[in-house]
């Protein structure tokens, strides 16, 4: 079975702009960003509005809506995102329940969607 772990642990920091999760690719192997979707992400059970996350994957920030262009670039089953949002800063050091989901199409398995959800309770970082 695959390993469906999504959010990082530890994987919550608190910016001055909002707050960041880490998260790493729930597949076996490296897919092109092209076949990512990201889907909700959650804090203490309130949806963050989408307009309002970014990630940022091999050093390069984008917004989720433009990863369906990107064919050429991948994400690789060892390298961790990160997705930015925009938000009421958090204070470090304070629990919150995170949730985040994401749809991945891998090209070589038609028809195939697979979504994957993730939930923890994490201490938010600086």
């Amino acid at each position: 079975m695959l390993q469906t772990k999504l959010i990082a642990e530890n994987g919550l920091r608190a910016t001055s702009t909002g707050f960041d999760v880490e998260v790493r690719l729930p597949w076996y192997r490296g897919l092109p960003l092209s076949t990512v979707e990201i889907g909700d992400v959650v804090l203490n059970g309130e949806a963050i509005n989408p307009a309002s996350v970014s990630i940022e994957v091999n050093g390069k920030t984008r917004l989720p809506g433009d990863l369906a262009t990107l064919y050429d670039e991948r994400w690789y089953v060892l390298d961790s995102a990160m997705l930015h949002v925009s938000h009421s800063e958090l204070k470090r050091g304070e629990q919150y329940d995170v949730a985040v989901s994401v749809n991945l199409r891998p090209p070589y398995i038609p028809g195939l969607t697979w979504a994957v959800k993730d939930a923890k309770r994490l201490t938010a970082n600086s």
